[in-house]
């Protein structure tokens, strides 16, 4: 009997407090993938991996793709109403918990594909490779430096 009453009284506390933050966390795997593979992915800033790569993270966390030659593309990872912290109920400290640890949101996806494009600066030393400079003209009064290229 004893034992029952404790299992009813585990089962209580396990209730009253933060389920989403107990069951499934704030964080969830993401696939990321670039078409070039192999930018650099950033997490919030920080550098965590190369395309492809697996990498935990938060609802609403900014993830950068780099990748030299390329224009860098930034992906906010979008979220859903976590419906696991529904189990709180009537229980407030479970669901500040839930809010604190930001477990009331998640990650709605589990993959993210990303087509980089050419910089303009490639293009642009691309284009200064395929002529040749003939002149170049410096005022320096007015702080200017001219350049004239002669395409092959």
């Amino acid at each position: 009997m004893n034992n029952l009453k404790l299992f009813a009284l585990s089962g209580i506390l396990l209730l009253s407090t933060s389920c989403a933050s107990i069951l499934t966390g704030s964080k969830r795997k993401v696939l990321f993938e670039t078409n070039p593979s192999g930018a650099k992915v950033f997490v919030n800033g920080f550098e965590k991996g190369k395309t492809p790569t697996t990498i935990k993270v938060r609802a609403d966390d900014r993830i950068d793709f780099r990748l030299e030659g390329y224009r860098e593309r930034v992906v906010v990872m979008d979220s859903k109403f976590n419906l696991v912290s529904i189990i709180n109920g009537i229980s407030i400290i479970g669901w500040g918990i839930d809010a604190l640890t930001g477990s009331l949101k998640r990650v709605d996806t589990k993959y993210v594909k990303v087509t980089l494009e050419p910089s303009k600066k490639t293009a642009f030393i691309k284009f200064m490779k395929a002529g040749k400079i003939k002149e170049i003209n410096i005022d320096k009064k007015n702080k200017i430096i001219e350049t004239i290229v002669v395409l092959n």
